[in-house]
């Protein structure tokens, strides 16, 4: 068995609001995972890395992206698998540059996702590793509504959510992405309009959960977030005006919430005469209810995943990495932030035996920076950050 240990460095394994001085680890070259880890004096082994005292934590989990999404009046072109499919490759490649090792995708036209995710293992490529959804669902002129046929599954009925969640179990989706309320993007709604019903959010979920997939609602509005959490989703996306009678309840429940407020943040900043006006003004007339209703929810105590709607206006995945300031803004502690980004989310998604944190067993998937990230979270925006998967150098 051939051996890297990797000394020298600065460790934040994640689990703790504390990083170990003068720390090495070790990681098996064939199996990719950590075998041992301390401090003081390193082991021997078949390779060593000297990390130049820098700053070691795990790669970044983000719960809410939406690889290759086409801005069509940008770009020229009408919505076509393939290109979709060609600006997924792209985007995937520059978010494990940005330091994303893991996404759960949240929504993809022509399922293209599932389809990556599926031939990955006979035809490799660069990129974090995909939780997929595919097509979301949505009721006919709901937020996920839109000219090309092949965005959504539109509903009427719980019969026809079922059949939906089951169309995607067959593709290969282990993530349902329902849209429980109007959006910001959205041309025909308002974020508070309720959409999908409540006997149509329990029956996605039912089926969802029986099959082993996690699911997750868009819900933006006060009345289709009590809905989503009453259905019992895993995450609320956004929750721009979850109350705090539901922030109780998804504490009760164990409800996480993935607030993607880099998504509005960069609406507000860069949007005006770039996007429709009819959005630009939805965001900035909800922008301060948002950050003030999750700040609430996460000094409350929620349940916390890293999401950014990576895909959405002037927001790639390659930049996840500010989503961490914009969860501070909002009132998260440096550890909550990048706790939110490794453990929440790999939690979230299940896949916390394996990934979400440093620690003896996991896969090492680690960033490499030279400042602090618990001192200051914009360390991880670093543009030169070494990145690390399954223990090799990709960046």
């Amino acid at each position: 068995m051939s051996t890297t240990v990797f000394n020298n460095c600065n460790l934040f394994v994640g689990n703790e609001d504390k990083v170990l001085d003068n720390a090495w680890f070790c990681v098996d070259d064939e199996s990719g995972r950590l075998t041992k880890l301390g401090t003081g004096p390193a082991p021997k082994a078949d390779k060593n890395i000297d990390l130049n005292n820098q700053y070691v934590m795990s790669g970044l989990i983000n719960a809410h992206t939406h690889i290759g999404l086409i801005n069509a009046d940008k770009n020229h072109y009408p919505e076509t698998e393939t290109l979709v499919t060609y600006q997924a490759l792209k985007d995937l490649k520059n978010g494990l540059r940005g330091g994303v090792t893991y996404i759960r995708s949240c929504g993809v036209s022509f399922d293209v996702d599932v389809k990556l995710n599926k031939m990955r293992d006979s035809y490799p490529f660069e990129g974090p590793q995909i939780k997929p959804a595919g097509m979301p669902i949505s009721i006919p002129g709901g937020h996920a509504d839109q000219n090309n046929k092949n965005a959504a599954h539109l509903v009427n009925s719980p019969d026809d959510v079922r059949k939906a969640v089951r169309e995607q179990f067959k593709k290969g989706a282990t993530n349902i992405k329902l849209m429980a309320t109007g959006g910001v993007m959205s041309q025909g709604d308002d974020i508070d309009d309720t959409e999908l019903s409540l006997e149509e959010m329990k029956m996605a979920v039912k089926e969802a959960h029986s099959k082993h997939m996690t699911i997750c609602a868009h819900a933006e509005g006060r009345l289709g977030i009590h809905y989503a959490i009453l259905a019992g989703v895993d995450s609320v996306e956004h929750g721009f005006y979850v109350s705090d009678e539901d922030i109780e309840l998804m504490k009760k429940q164990g409800t996480f919430l993935s607030p993607t407020l880099i998504a509005g943040h960069q609406i507000v900043q860069y949007g005006e005469g770039k996007m429709t006006d009819f959005s630009y003004q939805k965001m900035c007339k909800h922008v301060d209810a948002f950050y003030k209703h999750v700040g609430k929810a996460i000094r409350s105590g929620v349940k916390l995943a890293l999401g950014t709607d990576a895909g959405t206006f002037k927001n790639t995945l390659e930049n996840s990495a500010k989503e961490l300031t914009e969860l501070t803004k909002a009132g998260a502690t440096n550890y909550q932030a990048l706790r939110a980004a490794g453990l929440g989310s790999a939690e979230l998604l299940h896949i916390d035996q394996d990934y979400g944190s440093l620690e003896v067993g996991k896969y090492a998937d680690f960033l490499v920076l030279k400042n602090n990230p618990l001192r200051d979270v914009s360390s991880v925006e670093q543009s030169d950050k070494l990145v690390y998967q399954h223990g090799q150098r990709k960046y």
